[in-house]
Protein backbone atom coordinates (compact mmCIF):
# COMPACT_ATOMS: atom_id res chain seq x y z
CA UNK A 1 0.00 0.00 0.00
CA UNK A 2 1.16 3.50 -0.77
CA UNK A 3 1.84 6.56 1.82
CA UNK A 4 -1.37 8.19 1.47
CA UNK A 5 -0.27 11.76 0.39
CA UNK A 6 -3.99 12.90 0.17
CA UNK A 7 -7.22 12.27 1.22
CA UNK A 8 -10.94 13.45 -0.34
CA UNK A 9 -14.00 12.91 1.31
CA UNK A 10 -17.58 12.98 0.10
CA UNK A 11 -19.75 15.65 1.43
CA UNK A 12 -23.14 14.80 1.76
CA UNK A 13 -23.62 12.44 4.98
CA UNK A 14 -19.86 12.33 5.40
CA UNK A 15 -19.49 16.08 6.44
CA UNK A 16 -22.86 17.36 5.96
CA UNK A 17 -26.13 15.79 6.66
CA UNK A 18 -28.57 16.88 3.98
CA UNK A 19 -32.64 16.51 3.49
CA UNK A 20 -34.24 16.52 0.32
CA UNK A 21 -37.40 16.51 1.64
CA UNK A 22 -36.36 19.98 3.18
CA UNK A 23 -35.44 21.20 -0.61
CA UNK A 24 -39.00 19.98 -1.91
CA UNK A 25 -40.86 21.88 1.08
CA UNK A 26 -38.93 24.68 0.67
CA UNK A 27 -39.03 24.98 -3.22
CA UNK A 28 -42.76 24.35 -2.62
CA UNK A 29 -43.25 27.56 -0.96
CA UNK A 30 -40.84 29.47 -2.84
CA UNK A 31 -42.72 28.62 -6.76
CA UNK A 32 -46.32 28.34 -4.77
CA UNK A 33 -46.94 24.64 -6.16
CA UNK A 34 -47.25 21.58 -4.25
CA UNK A 35 -44.59 19.33 -2.85
CA UNK A 36 -45.84 16.59 -5.46
CA UNK A 37 -45.29 18.86 -8.22
CA UNK A 38 -41.45 19.78 -7.06
CA UNK A 39 -40.77 15.71 -6.52
CA UNK A 40 -42.22 15.09 -10.09
CA UNK A 41 -40.71 18.36 -11.93
CA UNK A 42 -37.16 18.28 -9.98
CA UNK A 43 -36.37 14.60 -9.00
CA UNK A 44 -38.90 12.13 -11.18
CA UNK A 45 -37.78 13.38 -14.47
CA UNK A 46 -34.23 13.83 -13.82
CA UNK A 47 -33.90 18.18 -13.75
CA UNK A 48 -31.95 17.76 -10.52
CA UNK A 49 -29.47 15.31 -12.28
CA UNK A 50 -29.30 17.24 -15.22
CA UNK A 51 -27.86 20.41 -12.96
CA UNK A 52 -26.25 18.25 -10.56
CA UNK A 53 -24.11 17.38 -13.96
CA UNK A 54 -23.34 20.41 -15.09
CA UNK A 55 -25.91 20.22 -18.37
CA UNK A 56 -27.88 23.56 -16.84
CA UNK A 57 -26.28 26.28 -15.16
CA UNK A 58 -28.34 27.80 -11.66
CA UNK A 59 -30.15 30.18 -14.08
CA UNK A 60 -31.16 27.91 -16.94
CA UNK A 61 -32.22 25.15 -13.87
CA UNK A 62 -34.35 27.92 -12.61
CA UNK A 63 -35.92 28.81 -16.18
CA UNK A 64 -36.65 25.11 -16.81
CA UNK A 65 -38.52 24.50 -13.20
CA UNK A 66 -40.87 27.60 -13.87
CA UNK A 67 -41.37 26.45 -17.91
CA UNK A 68 -42.11 22.59 -16.60
CA UNK A 69 -44.11 24.29 -13.41
CA UNK A 70 -45.89 27.33 -15.60
CA UNK A 71 -45.31 29.43 -12.58
CA UNK A 72 -42.82 32.58 -12.44
CA UNK A 73 -40.80 33.41 -8.82
CA UNK A 74 -37.53 34.90 -7.39
CA UNK A 75 -34.21 33.24 -8.76
CA UNK A 76 -31.97 34.08 -5.90
CA UNK A 77 -35.09 32.67 -3.11
CA UNK A 78 -35.54 29.96 -5.10
CA UNK A 79 -31.61 28.58 -5.20
CA UNK A 80 -31.97 29.77 -1.11
CA UNK A 81 -34.93 27.33 -1.05
CA UNK A 82 -32.99 24.35 -3.51
CA UNK A 83 -29.52 25.00 -1.19
CA UNK A 84 -30.42 25.50 2.24
CA UNK A 85 -30.66 21.95 2.89
CA UNK A 86 -27.48 21.54 4.93
CA UNK A 87 -26.11 20.67 8.56
CA UNK A 88 -22.91 19.39 10.36
CA UNK A 89 -22.12 16.17 10.49
CA UNK A 90 -20.70 16.85 13.35
CA UNK A 91 -18.66 13.41 14.71
CA UNK A 92 -16.28 13.52 11.46
CA UNK A 93 -15.62 17.46 11.79
CA UNK A 94 -12.43 16.72 14.87
CA UNK A 95 -11.44 14.14 12.18
CA UNK A 96 -11.30 16.52 9.40
CA UNK A 97 -9.49 19.06 12.37
CA UNK A 98 -6.97 17.19 13.13
CA UNK A 99 -5.94 15.66 9.56
CA UNK A 100 -5.56 19.41 8.98
CA UNK A 101 -2.57 19.60 11.24
CA UNK A 102 -0.90 16.86 9.12
CA UNK A 103 1.32 16.73 5.99
CA UNK A 104 -1.70 15.73 3.69
CA UNK A 105 -3.47 17.35 1.42
CA UNK A 106 -7.27 17.40 2.28
CA UNK A 107 -10.05 18.13 -0.63
CA UNK A 108 -14.01 17.07 -1.36
CA UNK A 109 -14.95 14.99 -4.28
CA UNK A 110 -18.90 15.24 -4.47
CA UNK A 111 -21.79 14.86 -6.59
CA UNK A 112 -23.53 18.52 -6.26
CA UNK A 113 -25.10 20.84 -8.05
CA UNK A 114 -23.93 25.03 -8.26
CA UNK A 115 -26.78 26.25 -5.59
CA UNK A 116 -25.97 23.39 -2.89
CA UNK A 117 -22.21 24.03 -3.07
CA UNK A 118 -22.30 28.04 -2.66
CA UNK A 119 -24.88 28.15 -0.23
CA UNK A 120 -22.69 25.31 1.65
CA UNK A 121 -19.18 27.58 1.04
CA UNK A 122 -21.06 30.42 2.13
CA UNK A 123 -22.72 28.48 5.00
CA UNK A 124 -19.56 26.85 6.52
CA UNK A 125 -16.61 28.87 5.26
CA UNK A 126 -14.18 26.79 7.53
CA UNK A 127 -14.53 23.83 4.46
CA UNK A 128 -12.46 26.47 2.31
CA UNK A 129 -9.17 26.05 4.59
CA UNK A 130 -9.51 22.63 5.43
CA UNK A 131 -10.24 21.47 1.88
CA UNK A 132 -8.39 23.88 -0.72
CA UNK A 133 -9.63 21.33 -3.50
CA UNK A 134 -13.39 21.03 -4.03
CA UNK A 135 -14.00 18.26 -7.05
CA UNK A 136 -17.68 18.73 -8.25
CA UNK A 137 -19.86 17.10 -10.46
CA UNK A 138 -21.59 20.36 -12.10
CA UNK A 139 -18.06 21.24 -12.74
CA UNK A 140 -16.41 17.80 -13.85
CA UNK A 141 -19.67 17.60 -15.79
CA UNK A 142 -19.62 13.76 -14.26
CA UNK A 143 -21.52 11.98 -11.56
CA UNK A 144 -19.90 9.41 -9.37
CA UNK A 145 -19.76 6.95 -10.26
CA UNK A 146 -18.72 7.29 -13.43
CA UNK A 147 -14.93 7.12 -14.10
CA UNK A 148 -14.30 10.53 -15.76
CA UNK A 149 -14.84 12.62 -12.32
CA UNK A 150 -12.14 10.28 -10.40
CA UNK A 151 -9.92 11.29 -13.24
CA UNK A 152 -10.18 14.94 -12.58
CA UNK A 153 -9.77 14.22 -9.08
CA UNK A 154 -6.53 12.46 -9.40
CA UNK A 155 -5.43 15.42 -11.71
CA UNK A 156 -5.84 18.29 -9.28
CA UNK A 157 -3.91 16.72 -6.64
CA UNK A 158 -0.92 16.01 -8.23
CA UNK A 159 -0.28 12.79 -6.85
CA UNK A 160 -0.77 9.21 -8.10
CA UNK A 161 -4.26 7.66 -7.58
CA UNK A 162 -2.59 5.49 -5.37
CA UNK A 163 -1.37 7.95 -2.98
CA UNK A 164 -5.31 9.00 -2.26
CA UNK A 165 -7.84 7.93 0.24
CA UNK A 166 -11.50 8.47 -0.81
CA UNK A 167 -14.34 8.37 1.72
CA UNK A 168 -17.67 8.20 0.66
CA UNK A 169 -21.03 6.57 2.03
CA UNK A 170 -22.07 4.64 -1.62
CA UNK A 171 -20.78 1.49 -1.87
CA UNK A 172 -21.16 1.85 -5.79
CA UNK A 173 -18.92 4.96 -5.63
CA UNK A 174 -16.01 3.86 -3.47
CA UNK A 175 -15.82 0.65 -5.85
CA UNK A 176 -15.60 3.15 -8.70
CA UNK A 177 -12.98 4.74 -7.01
CA UNK A 178 -10.97 1.43 -6.47
CA UNK A 179 -11.48 0.80 -10.04
CA UNK A 180 -9.80 4.10 -11.42
CA UNK A 181 -6.79 3.14 -9.28
CA UNK A 182 -7.36 5.41 -5.40
CA UNK A 183 -7.64 3.61 -2.36
CA UNK A 184 -11.11 4.28 -1.13
CA UNK A 185 -13.38 3.18 1.76
CA UNK A 186 -17.29 3.31 3.02
CA UNK A 187 -17.92 5.68 5.24
CA UNK A 188 -20.31 4.72 8.14
CA UNK A 189 -19.36 6.69 11.23
CA UNK A 190 -17.01 9.23 12.53
CA UNK A 191 -15.36 6.14 14.55
CA UNK A 192 -14.68 3.45 11.59
CA UNK A 193 -13.50 6.22 9.62
CA UNK A 194 -10.09 6.52 12.03
CA UNK A 195 -9.94 2.90 11.85
CA UNK A 196 -9.34 3.53 8.46
CA UNK A 197 -7.10 6.56 8.59
CA UNK A 198 -4.97 3.76 11.29
CA UNK A 199 -4.69 1.33 8.58
CA UNK A 200 -3.34 3.21 6.57
CA UNK A 201 -0.83 4.91 9.09
CA UNK A 202 -2.26 8.20 9.14
CA UNK A 203 -1.82 9.55 12.81
CA UNK A 204 -4.96 10.69 13.89
CA UNK A 205 -7.39 9.68 17.58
Amino acid sequence: MSAIKFVYFDLGNVILNFSHQRMIDQVAAVAGVSRGDVQQHMFDNDLENRYETGELNSVEFHAEFCRLTKQSFDIENFLVACGDIFWLHEPTMPVISQLSQLDIGMGILSNTCEAHWDFVMKRYPALKQFFPIGVTSFDAKSMKPDGKIYEVAIEKTGVLASEIFFVDDKPENVQAAKDAGIDAAVFTSAAQLLRDLFKRDIPVG
